[in-house]
């Protein structure tokens, strides 16, 4: 299927063409893993690029200037360089830990923070997403449950359904969530 092929089939209402898109991941695959990521890193940046895509193709605000997959690896790449950033404000954040060693033998440390807190923060996120982002999330974040056992736990069509699902709940959190406030906690 050629990329005009694809964005004619879209804009039909073929959502199964998107599939296609699939065979385009290898090539994010390597580059995330060579910048710090795995294949779970690849897989889920790729699909927020391909939801990128789908929803800028059906607002008419994609132009067939380049191939697809340039355009998919470069969103992704994007995207994955953006959670990078996010990952070293929140290490800079770690950086405020204050360790305590009461002078024990058996080096026991105790960590205190002042102000609020970044889990008491996230955690009031979470409960205003509400069901079923609440649960999911909590599964795959905290659980580490796979892809195949939340699809059955949820009653989702399948793995790729959970985790499209679980991609917009991140979603959802994300634009309910204030980076410069989550800097600013200790």
């Amino acid at each position: 299927m050629t990329d005009q092929e694809l964005i004619d089939q879209l804009k039909n209402g073929n959502e199964g063409c998107l599939q296609h898109l699939y065979q385009h991941l290898g090539k994010v695959k390597g580059w995330i893993s060579q910048n710090s990521g795995n294949d779970d890193d690849a897989l889920d940046v790729f699909q927020e690029a391909i939801i990128v895509f789908y929803k800028n193709v059906m607002a008419g605000k994609y132009e067939l200037r380049s191939k697809i997959s340039t355009y998919l690896f470069e969103v992704s790449k994007r995207q994955w360089l953006n959670q990078l950033n996010r990952r070293k404000k929140y290490e800079k954040q770690s950086d405020g830990v204050v360790a305590v060693d009461w002078g024990q033998e058996d080096d026991e440390i105790e960590f205190t923070y002042k102000g609020p807190s970044l889990k008491k923060y996230l955690m009031e996120a979470l409960e205003k997403l509400g069901e079923p982002c609440k649960s999911l999330l909590e599964t795959t974040i905290f659980l580490g449950m796979r892809m195949e056992d939340i699809a059955e736990k949820f009653d989702y069509s399948g793995p790729r359904s959970a985790s499209q699902q679980k991609l917009r709940c991140l979603k959802k959190l994300r634009s309910g969530i204030s980076y410069e406030v989550i800097i600013g906690l200790k």
